[in-house]
């Protein structure tokens, strides 16, 4: 099945949660850390798709703090070894210099992950650093209520130097995690089967005004026909910003 979309109309950020990775995997018998390679894949499909598309700026949430830190260790283990295998092939993707894509990876990443991995991940985003025709945002070891934490902190040793320090959306934003990522348009989460909900505040400042699209596909089959029909949706919406 071919979807037209309308490219005028495109969101220029766009947001995926991909749930569902181990719910595929008990559906099939398999380990979890099946599902999420298999997840892993499909993401690599959803990047290229999103950019040949002309989405300027796309993200994924690749875990939670919590996520990482109170599954079983031997599902994180094999979580940690899929992000270090993925992001080694982002290093020799010929697309991501080909459309002078940024890497960025936000969280608390360097508590959780091994050496070996954050030294990977750093050499991807030193490689990409210069690069603003599209970014590509990976959010990992990331609850949203943390990020806005750090930031209320970092503000407040700001003010201990500056007490003339006026309080307002600017000031918050430059001390998110997130600062230099615009305004998210379109937040699609799969594997909602009759629960369609926000966790621990993803990127809550960014998604202030976003559309929300949710799917029961799980993401291991959230083929390109899937985002594309995501896509499309939010295309023929009329957006409002609360007025």
């Amino acid at each position: 099945m071919i979807i037209e979309i309308d490219k005028e109309n495109l969101p220029n950020h766009v947001a995926i949660v991909p749930d569902g990775n181990r719910r595929w995997a008990r559906k099939k018998g398999l380990a979890s850390w099946r599902g999420h390679l298999a997840g892993a894949k499909i993401t690599e499909r959803i990047v290229k798709q999103a950019f040949d598309l002309g989405i300027g700026c796309l993200s994924f949430w690749g875990g939670s703090w919590n996520n990482l830190t109170e599954r079983p260790q031997k599902e994180i283990n094999s979580l940690f070894s899929i992000y270090e295998c993925y992001f080694r092939k982002l290093i020799k993707s010929k697309e991501i210099y080909q459309n002078k894509v940024r890497v960025n990876v936000i969280g608390r990443w360097k508590e959780v992950l091994s050496k070996k991995t954050i030294k990977v991940i750093e050499e991807l985003i030193d490689k990409t650093k210069t690069y603003n025709q599209c970014q590509l945002n990976f959010l990992i070891a990331y609850n949203g209520t943390d990020e806005m934490i750090a930031a209320v902190k970092s503000i407040v040793q700001e003010a201990r130097k500056n007490k003339g320090l006026k309080i307002k959306p600017r000031l918050l934003e430059s001390h998110l995690w997130s600062h230099n990522l615009p305004p998210v348009d379109l937040v699609i989460r799969t594997g909602s089967e009759g629960d369609p909900h926000n966790s621990v505040g993803f990127m809550m400042w960014h998604t202030t005004n976003s559309q929300l699209y949710f799917t029961k596909t799980m993401y291991p089959d959230f083929e390109q026909k899937e985002f594309a029909k995501a896509i499309s949706d939010f295309v023929k919406r009329h957006r409002r910003f609360g007025k």
